[in-house]
């Protein structure tokens, strides 16, 4: 039976200090939790218990990916979370007493007495963590793999590779762009290929970051720009190096949340490189019936997403996107079928044979914390001095984002291309059907798509995007003209409903017969 391998002191000594770095972090996020209940009118005493539960839930995240990332360890996540959290509930209990024992008993000063409670439960907090939640286990050895010799000649088989920088993923974007990473992108899977090509944008995964600092910090160097947050090299960092490719350097913890890192870094950088092509990635789903295509733009979360599950699903349109949609210059819409966010108010669009039992329970806490009221509250916290990109990357580690592929949910044809002949507004309210100028709808269709990069730290980052010769200014400015070229000989309309009720007024409105 192989040995369970032992850690030396140096390297103990590492994870302790690592361990409690990450403690010094909880504790401003717990403060920061604490505020934000406070703020929403939660009792203080509920909002401390519930701030607990938020920074232990940090903590386990620097622990699990950071403290002690290299280990090999028994057990699935969600139960080292569970203990994490039973021993993290467990030490506060146990602080009372040590406090009063200290205090009252031994006569040391409740200010002495308060940092020995806590450095002890630290050190106890560590071992039980170290000893028991992590414990190393005997290494998983691939015997197929080739093996790797020692000073001594002696060969030993090679442990597998795991973890961000262990593939690297290429991506085809419709033919214009390829994106090189080392981290797997989902939202990019319809385009993955096994054919290696230089690529426009090269995504790496090391360390990035310096010191812990009081306030998220942006730099920038010549072609470089950064952004880092507070917790040093332990933070959702990252820094893009424009050039010929366009070099995107994460931080671990932000490449353990793929989605975080595509929506909030990479998918703004694909557009403008994008625009610098000749082609617009516009905020818009797309469907199709015999060839023609019909643009659905409307704000974040207003029900593009449901609008298309049923258009495909009950009137037999093609599937292009229920998201982004590239244009191309000549009018045509290409199709960009990132797997789908199914929100709270989509929910209602899904059929009960769509989804198995468990993905329904489950989604029951996806969609809502993936939905309008929770990226609203996200927004709320980025407009506060905390580390909000690595706030986000825990979030979505802990509760993915419930995406999938409309193929997935139902047949669905996915056409590669169409001409767009026409463009629809979604909105709600006081209902309207009307046409639109093309002067109006490219303004409002611009607007649409900023609206989707509202979330940190786009408006911080996006001004400093430079390819070739065009800074961001010269970018947008092409990037309108762009939508308005191809959308010139498009029929645009607004429609405003109160409630979901696009799907059925489109197919009669679009004639597609």
């Amino acid at each position: 039976m192989a040995s369970i391998p032992t850690l030396l002191p140096g390297k103990w000594a590492g994870s302790a200090l690592k361990f409690g770095l990450v403690g010094l972090s909880g504790l401003l996020v717990n403060q920061f939790a604490f505020t934000f209940f406070i703020h929403i009118g939660v009792f203080y005493l509920i909002a401390a218990i519930a701030a607990t539960q938020v920074s232990s839930t940090w903590n386990f995240v620097g622990s699990e990916y950071w403290v002690f990332s290299g280990r090999l360890t028994r057990g699935s996540r969600f139960g080292r979370y569970a203990a994490f959290l039973a021993l993290n509930n467990a030490s506060l209990l146990l602080r009372v007493p040590m406090l009063w024992l200290l205090a009252d008993v031994v006569g040391v000063h409740p200010l002495v007495a308060n940092p020995i409670t806590l450095v002890v439960l630290w050190a106890v907090r560590f071992m039980f963590a170290d000893g028991w939640i992590w414990q190393a286990t005997a290494p998983v050895l691939n015997p197929n793999g080739p093996a790797d010799g020692d000073e001594g000649g002696n060969r030993h088989p090679r442990l597998v590779a795991v973890g961000p920088g262990a593939a690297m993923y290429e991506y085809d974007v419709a033919g214009v762009l390829r994106v090189q990473s080392q981290v797997n992108l989902p939202e990019l899977s319809y385009f993955l290929t096994d054919r290696a090509s230089p690529p426009d944008i090269r995504i790496n995964v090391m360390r990035v970051g310096g010191l812990p600092s009081r306030r998220t910090r942006f730099v920038t160097a010549g072609t470089t720009v950064g952004y880092y947050e507070h917790l040093g090299l332990a933070g959702a960092n990252f820094r893009i190096t424009m050039g010929e490719p366009v070099v995107v350097e994460v931080a671990p913890l932000l490449a353990r949340s793929p989605h975080v890192l595509y929506t909030n870094v990479i998918e703004a950088l694909l557009r403008f490189l994008l625009v610098s092509r000749g082609y617009v990635l516009l905020h818009s789903a797309c469907i199709a019936m015999n060839g023609r295509a019909t643009l659905l733009s409307a704000q974040t979360d207003t029900g593009k997403t449901s609008t298309v599950i049923e258009l495909v699903r009950d009137h037999g349109f093609e599937f292009l996107s229920d998201d982004m949609t590239i244009l191309a210059p000549d009018g045509r819409a290409i199709c960009y079928p990132k797997p789908m966010t199914l929100s709270f108010h989509t929910m209602r669009s899904i059929r009960g044979d769509e989804l198995r039992r468990r993905e329904k329970a489950a989604l029951a806490v996806q969609s809502r914390l993936h939905s309008k009221s929770g990226r609203t509250v996200g927004r709320f916290l980025g407009s506060m001095n905390i580390p909000i990109m690595s706030v986000n990357s825990v979030v979505q580690i802990l509760v993915p984002p419930p995406k999938y592929r409309i193929d997935a949910l139902m047949p669905a044809a996915i056409a590669r291309e169409a001409r767009i002949t026409h463009a629809v507004l979604m909105e709600r309210g006081e209902p309207v059907r009307e046409r639109v100028s093309l002067e109006d709808g490219v303004q409002e269709l611009i607007a649409n798509t900023d609206d989707a990069y509202g979330f940190p730290p786009f408006a911080t980052f996006a001004p400093h995007i430079r390819i070739g010769t065009d800074d961001y200014a010269a970018l947008r400015v092409k990037e309108e003209a762009l939508i308005r070229r191809a959308l010139a000989q498009v029929a645009l309309f607004r429609i405003r409903v109160t409630g979901h009720e696009w799907a059925q007024i489109l197919p009669a409105m679009l004639d597609v017969s």
